[in-house]
C-alpha cells in the first residue's frame, strides 16, 4: 500500500501527532495518527496492519469510558474521546449498566484498581474492553487501530496443541496433530487474519504449541532490575527451539485470542516483567483485539466454538467467560480493544444504472418504513432506549439521503453506505434486546401491528412449520401509513407460527421435539436474506420454560436469496419441569424482524 493510500500515519512528534488527530477527527478519509515517538519497533506492527485493514471503518463507541492515570497528553485523550459516547473521571463514578471502556498505560492498570470492576462487569454480563499499552505509544498505537476496517473476507483461523476432534468447518482448523505435522510458524505468520485463536499450555510469555511457541518477548526497553523474567531474560537462551518462535507482535490478524494461563495479568499480578508479556506485545503488533487471560484458564473445545459464535458480534472475552462459568466461575478473560465491527460491511446497489438507482431508492423506502413502525406507531414508549438511535437514522433518511436518490452515483453510494451501517449497527442493538428481554415491545410487533391490520391476499411462504406441515402464508396490510406490513405464516395443527416484517428474512427451523431434564439439544436455525448482508439470529424461550441458550446471539452472513444456517445448543435445566412449551427463534435484518414459534417438549427420559 503507498503512503497515499495507508490507513496509519506515523508521528515521531508529539505536535505532529496533534495537528495529524485534528485532521483525522475532523475527516473520515484522513489517515489515522499513531504517536511512535522514539519507539521504531511500532513501526513494524504499523507496517504489518496496512496488510490486515484496507481502510477506515466506522467507531462503535462503548457507553462509558474512563481513563486511569494522568500519563496520556491531550492528543492521545481526543483521538480516545469518540470510542465512548460518554466519558467519567473515576472508575466509581462508572454507571451501573452500559458497556465501559477503560483508557491506561499498563501501569494503571493495576489489580486493586481494576479487579473489582472486571468482576462487577462479570455478574451482570456487561461489556468491559481496555484500551492500553506498555506506554504512552503504545496507548496511542492501540487507539489508533480502533478506526480501522478489518477485512470483511480475511480469514477465520485456530490453532490448538490441545484439541485432538475433528475441525469445525468454515475455519482454518489446526488441531494437535497438526502441531507435529505441519509448519505452524509459517502457516501462522504468512498471511493476514480477520480473527485468529492460538490454544494451548504456556504463561505469560509463552504459549506452547508442540514444538512451536507464541512468544511475548518485547524489542522495547529493557527488564526493571529486580524484575523476574524468563531464561532469555538472562542470557540463557530459550526454554524452545528458537527458529520455531512465533513472535506475538508479528502476527498479523485484526482480533487475536492468546488462550493460556496468564496471558494477560493486570499489573501487580504478572510474575514477569512486562518486557516479556504476551499480551502487552500483541498490542505492539497489527492487532486492534487482544482477547488474554488475567488467571489460570481451563479453556477447551466450548470455549472454542463460543468464540466462533460470537463472529465480530460482540465482546469475544464475554463469549468466551459465559462459556466457561461453568467451570471457572470467575471472569478468565480481558479484551484489549473495542468490540468489533460487523464482518460484513453492508451492501446496497448505489451504481449509476437505472437499476442501481431503484435498488437504492427501494432499501430507503423500505428502511424509511420500518423506521415509521418503530418510531410513529406508537409501538415504541418515548423512553424506549433504541428511540435516540432510531430518530437521528429516520432524520437523515428523510432529510439528507433522499436527495441524493436521484444525485450521481459517488452521492448516492456514500449516502446509502452511511445509513446501511447505521441500519446495520441497529439490527445487532435490537437483536440484543430480544435476547435479554422478552417483553421488549418490538419483539411483539405482531400483536401491535397485527390489531391495527387488515389480512388481505395469500403469499407464497418457501417454508414449513417445524412439526414438518406446510404453511399457508397471509399477507396484513396496516390501516394506516405508520403501521408496517406484515406477514403471517399458519399451520393447520400449529397455529400462526411465523410472523415477520414485509421484506424480513424468511426463517426455518429444525429443532428435535424436546429433550430430558439436565440434557442438551441442538437447534439448527436458516435465514434466508432479500439483501446481501449480516443477519442477526438468536432463539428466545417462552417465559415459564427453564432453559439456557448458548451463545445469545448468531451472526451469519447472507447472499440475497441464499440460505445461511446457525446452531444453538438449548440445555435444559435439571429441575425443568415435564411440559409442552416453545422456543422462538428469530431473524434481524435492514430492520426487518422476523419471529418462528416451535413446540419443545420437557419430558422425562423415559430410559431411566
Amino acid at each position: 500500500m503507498s503512503s497515499a493510500e495507508a490507513v496509519f500515519l506515523p508521528c515521531k512528534s508529539l505536535d505532529e501527532y496533534r495537528a495529524a488527530v485534528a485532521r483525522c477527527v475532523d475527516s473520515a478519509t484522513s489517515p489515522v495518527p499513531v504517536w511512535t515517538g522514539a519507539r521504531d519497533d511500532l513501526l513494524d506492527g504499523v507496517a504489518l496492519a496496512e496488510d490486515v485493514y484496507p481502510g477506515r471503518g466506522t467507531v462503535r463507541p462503548c457507553a462509558t469510558g474512563v481513563v486511569l492515570g494522568d500519563a496520556l497528553p491531550e492528543p492521545v485523550l481526543r483521538a480516545a474521546r469518540p470510542l465512548a459516547r460518554t466519558w467519567v473521571t473515576e472508575v466509581d463514578d462508572l454507571p451501573g449498566s452500559g458497556s465501559v471502556l477503560v483508557v491506561g498505560a499498563y501501569p494503571e492498570l493495576t489489580a486493586e484498581r481494576l479487579r473489582p470492576l472486571v468482576e462487577a462487569a462479570h455478574r451482570s454480563s456487561r461489556d468491559l474492553f481496555l484500551l492500553t499499552g506498555r506506554d504512552v505509544h503504545s496507548v496511542s498505537w492501540m487507539i489508533a487501530k480502533q478506526y480501522a476496517a478489518p477485512d470483511a473476507r480475511g480469514p477465520v483461523g485456530m490453532f490448538s496443541a490441545l484439541d485432538s476432534a475433528s475441525p469445525v468447518p468454515g475455519v482454518e482448523w489446526f488441531g494437535a496433530d497438526d502441531m507435529r505435522h505441519r509448519d505452524i510458524q509459517g502457516l501462522a505468520l504468512n498471511r493476514a487474519w480477520r480473527r485468529l485463536l492460538f490454544h494451548g499450555n504456556g504463561t505469560e510469555d509463552q504459549l506452547h504449541l508442540g514444538q512451536f511457541t507464541v512468544c511475548g518477548l518485547s524489542p522495547a526497553g529493557d527488564r526493571a532490575p529486580g524484575r523476574q523474567g524468563p531464561k532469555c531474560a538472562f542470557g540463557l537462551g530459550c526454554v524452545k527451539p528458537e527458529d520455531k518462535l512465533l513472535p506475538a507482535r508479528a502476527v498479523r490478524a485484526a482480533e487475536l485470542v492468546l488462550a493460556n494461563c496468564f496471558s494477560g495479568p493486570l499489573a501487580g499480578h504478572g510474575a514477569y516483567d512486562p518486557k516479556y508479556l504476551s499480551m502487552l506485545a500483541a498490542v505492539d503488533g497489527a492487532a486492534q483485539t487482544v482477547v488474554a487471560t488475567l488467571f489460570a484458564c481451563d479453556a477447551q473445545r466450548p470455549e472454542v466454538l463460543a468464540w466462533l459464535g460470537a463472529d465480530r458480534g460482540g465482546s469475544a472475552a464475554r463469549a468466551l467467560n459465559d462459556r466457561l462459568a461453568d467451570i471457572n466461575p470467575y471472569p478468565a478473560f480481558v479484551q484489549v480493544g473495542l468490540q468489533a465491527p460487523a464482518a460484513h460491511e453492508p451492501v446496497v446497489d448505489g451504481g449509476d444504472d437505472g437499476r442501481g438507482r431503484e435498488a437504492a431508492g427501494s432499501y430507503l423506502r423500505e428502511v424509511g418504513g420500518r423506521l415509521a413502525g418503530l418510531l410513529d406507531s406508537g409501538l415504541t414508549a418515548q423512553d424506549y432506549p433504541l428511540r435516540p438511535r432510531l430518530r437521528p437514522l429516520a432524520d437523515t433518511v428523510l432529510r439528507d439521503t433522499v436527495r441524493t436518490v436521484t444525485g450521481s452515483a459517488p452521492e448516492r453510494r456514500a449516502a446509502l453506505t452511511a445509513v446501511a451501517k447505521e441500519v446495520t449497527s441497529l439490527d445487532l442493538a435490537l437483536a440484543q434486546r430480544f435476547a435479554k428481554h422478552r417483553d421488549d415491545p418490538v419483539f411483539d410487533f405482531s400483536t401491535y401491528f397485527g390489531e391495527r391490520s387488515v389480512a388481505q391476499e395469500r403469499t407464497a411462504l418457501d417454508a414449513a412449520c417445524a412439526c414438518g406441515s406446510p404453511l399457508d402464508g397471509y399477507l396484513h396490510r396496516g390501516a394506516v401509513p405508520q403501521v408496517t406490513d406484515t406477514v403471517r405464516g399458519v399451520c393447520a395443527r400449529c397455529g400462526d407460527v411465523y410472523n415477520a416484517l414485509v421484506g424480513a428474512p424468511l426463517l426455518r427451523v429444525d429443532t428435535p421435539l424436546g429433550g430430558a431434564p439436565g440434557t442438551s439439544v441442538t437447534v439448527r436455525v436458516e435465514a434466508v436474506g432479500r439483501r446481501a448482508g449480516t443477519v442477526n439470529l438468536g432463539i428466545v424461550p417462552s417465559p415459564t420454560i427453564r432453559v439456557r441458550v448458548r451463545p445469545a446471539l448468531r451472526r451469519v452472513e447472507v447472499t440475497a436469496g441464499q440460505p445461511a444456517r446457525a446452531e444453538f445448543t438449548v440445555e435444559i435445566e435439571p429441575d425443568a419441569v415435564p411440559q409442552l412449551y416453545c422456543l422462538l427463534p428469530f431473524a434481524v435484518h435492514d430492520l426487518g424482524i422476523a419471529v418462528s414459534r416451535v413446540y419443545f417438549a420437557v419430558a422425562p427420559d423415559e430410559r431411566e
